[in-house]
């Protein structure tokens, strides 16, 4: 992946502990649009509501392929991005979900099917 978008990278391909995330990733911006692609190994989130750090365990099984940069690739589902990102709880994870929820049309969800 790194590769394929070396002249989109944004942020490097680092470990981070930064923002309520504990983690390896690299950043891209294409057309606008920042893309975060991180490894999930020993990834851990800021739980706010409870102030610890809690390992971020994602079901790889849930996920929808979309073609990025001739490539196809698994996009984590809405409803496990509104989870981990109600842990986090930042103004910015609040701002995300509202506009996730405005977006979502009825019948659309994941969960609904």
């Amino acid at each position: 992946m790194v590769q394929a978008g070396q002249q989109f990278i944004s942020k490097a391909a680092a470990h981070r502990q930064e923002e309520g995330w504990d983690l390896t990733y690299v950043q891209f911006k294409y057309e606008g649009i920042k893309v975060e692609v991180g490894n999930a190994d020993g990834s851990q989130i800021f739980d706010a509501s409870h102030g610890i750090w809690v390992p971020l365990n994602i079901d790889f099984s849930r996920y929808l392929t979309v073609h990025l940069l001739g490539l196809e690739l698994p996009l984590m589902l809405k409803d496990d991005l509104v989870r981990y990102k109600s842990t986090l709880a930042r103004p910015v994870d609040i701002e995300d979900i509202c506009a996730i929820r405005e977006n979502e049309e009825p019948g659309n969800s994941p969960s609904d099917g």
